[in-house]
């Protein structure tokens, strides 16, 4: 299966769709009268979307991927460069005449990224090709807000990659070009385990650089953490998707 393919059978099969899903397969069996069948699958269907939209559940998902990696509290004297994974892009932005910009999450990224290439003097690479087949690579729509934005020019770009094994094959050989052995590894806290594998698993040596950590608040009241929201079901759709994703690299295949 090729990462277009595998990229439409998540989308589908990931909350919310997945549960829609399983709600209309309900729904279609209670109209041919198997209603034992139908009742269940509404019931796990209804239950399963309750929960994956609460705080609750949306923060304890989260937790299991974000906590396995500290935060980045020294910098090794022997780090020759920053590696930054690219999260998506904003298409035909009309504040940027209508040219694509980074997403909000590879904004992310490119913030932390540029402290640490600011405060330890250290080079920077970008990662990230044209997922959908766009004109320009979202490593270079990083590359001109980097530069722009925080004052930061980039010393390598990779351009090629559509998901995170990619990201670790492509950037693997322009590393080893420039004989760059120890790096840090940028990515949000969540997609840190998933991307931390596939770089380890191509042969490099990352040290992980989370950024976002996402939290409750201290004061929230108890109650609100089962009060679904559209917010948590986002996270929780970002959580399953990171295990499930790890999984299959793992498992089944690149």
């Amino acid at each position: 299966m090729n990462s277009d393919t595998l990229r439409i059978v998540s989308e589908v099969l990931l909350p919310p769709s997945g549960l829609i899903l399983l709600l209309a397969i309900g729904l279609f069996l209670w109209l041919i009268r198997l209603r034992k069948s139908a009742a269940f699958c509404i019931f796990l269907a209804t239950v399963l979307l309750y929960f994956a939209s609460t705080p609750y559940a949306s923060f304890r998902m989260m937790d299991s991927l974000q906590y396995q990696h500290a935060v980045l509290k020294e910098v090794p004297d022997d780090v020759q460069a920053i590696v930054v994974l690219s999260a998506g892009r904003i298409p035909v932005a009309r504040e940027y005449t209508n040219l694509d910009t980074v997403s909000a999450a590879s904004l992310e990224r490119l913030r932390y990224a540029s402290r640490l290439s600011k405060v330890h003097q250290l080079p920077v690479m970008l990662v990230g090709g044209s997922v959908n087949g766009e004109r320009q690579s979202e490593a270079s729509l990083m590359k001109n807000v980097l530069s722009t934005d925080f004052g930061v020019e980039t010393s390598w770009l990779e351009e090629e990659s559509k998901n995170t094994f990619e990201n670790a094959k492509f950037a693997k050989k322009i590393l080893k070009e420039n004989s760059i052995s120890k790096f840090l590894l940028v990515t949000h806290a969540y997609h840190m385990p998933k991307a931390m594998w596939c770089f380890e698993d191509v042969g490099l040596e990352p040290i992980a650089a989370p950024t976002v950590i996402y939290k409750r608040g201290a004061k929230v009241p108890e109650f609100k953490g089962y009060i679904p929201s559209a917010s948590a079901l986002r996270k929780t759709r970002l959580a399953v998707r990171e295990h499930l994703g790890k999984l299959w690299y793992k498992y089944i295949g690149n």
